[in-house]
């Protein structure tokens, strides 16, 4: 997305993403390979204030030690044509003219330069992370082209209404690069992301074998146990064949947990008997995310990913529920 305007919304990206029809870039042309079965972008916002790494990245980039463009959106074409700046350059394109004319006693123009609003910890803190998800020899993995800091946008009246980008840094074209040994790693955060399990709802699939979705690719790995399976509530490892018998239900019956006064906490899933396979209907991904300050690059590792399926609750709704864990080695 071209950021011509001072002010670009994250709330208004997916309109603009419809505006820029999502095409083929540099940074995920890996999908081509055939080793890739599936693969998707799963960018979000966090927050990584503790870890101060918007700041650490603002302080590098004033000090020249990395390097930094406008910001870039993914799946356009300015992801293909990445053009480094300096940081006057990402003030001006952020806060319009910094320059104020006003008129002395004597009428003379004088042009008077409006201050840099001062960034800390509380207002500069949460930054995009553009991610792609990919299926590689059974393995999940994560890549992170790219880091796009943000900054909050207040109305002339004082009125908060939304964040917008400030810079792209932390670039990694290559997709399967690998966290210097050299250097130590920051870490930044865990972070736990739900992903919907229906295909037709993900916009942001670039690759699938067969029309397949992420938990229909890696199946055949955890039943040949290349991936670990765990029952969240005993935390019990299921074996291949155990976990097909674990799953040969119809349906969930949840049963109440109560507390010493008698109201329900919460409920337990347990399996009535039936045939068929539980239909899992998302997932949470849950990831550690490093900065490696040498390679200025941002990494994640993931560590498991947790099954949900629907719980009727008292209403006759549904909620869903987390009841395996897989574990990659």
């Amino acid at each position: 997305m071209t950021k011509k305007l001072t002010i670009i919304l994250l709330f208004t990206s997916q309109f603009s993403l419809a505006q820029n029809k999502p095409q083929p870039t540099l940074f995920d042309k890996f999908v081509k390979n055939s080793k890739i079965e599936w693969a998707a972008y799963a960018s979000d916002t966090f927050n990584f204030s503790t870890a101060g790494l918007n700041l650490l990245l603002l302080k590098r980039f004033g000090k020249k030690e990395i390097k930094a463009s406008l910001p870039v959106e993914s799946r356009t074409i300015n992801a293909d044509q990445i053009k480094y700046t300096v940081l006057d350059s990402i003030h001006n394109a952020f806060y319009g003219n910094d320059t104020d004319p006003l008129m002395d006693s004597l009428g003379n123009v004088v042009i008077k330069k409006i201050p840099i609003p001062q960034k800390d910890s509380s207002n500069f803190k949460l930054t995009e992370l553009t991610q792609i998800l990919y299926v590689e020899k059974g393995l999940l993995k994560s890549y992170i082209p790219f880091v796009t800091p943000t900054l909050p946008v207040f109305t002339s009246s004082g009125m908060y209404i939304g964040e917008s980008f400030y810079f792209t840094s932390c670039y990694n074209f290559k997709y399967n690069s690998k966290a210097s040994k050299e250097s130590k790693l920051i870490f930044l955060k865990q972070t736990k992301k739900m992903i919907r399990l229906d295909p037709t709802e993900n916009t942001d699939q670039l690759k699938s074998m067969y029309g397949k979705n992420l938990l229909e690719t890696i199946w055949p790995y955890i039943e040949q146990n290349k991936i670990e399976a765990f029952v969240i509530d005993s935390n019990t490892k299921l074996t291949p064949g155990e976990l097909n018998n674990y799953l040969s239900a119809d349906q969930w019956q949840p049963i109440p947990i109560y507390d010493s006064v008698g109201n329900i906490t919460k409920f337990s899933l347990v399996r009535s008997s039936g045939s068929g396979t539980v239909k899992f209907t998302e997932a949470a991904l849950l990831q550690d995310w490093y900065y490696d300050a040498k390679k200025n690059k941002v990494f994640s590792y993931i560590t498991e990913l947790l099954l949900y399926v629907n719980k009727p609750d008292q209403k006759e709704n549904k909620e869903p529920v987390a009841v395996l864990r897989l574990v990659f080695k």
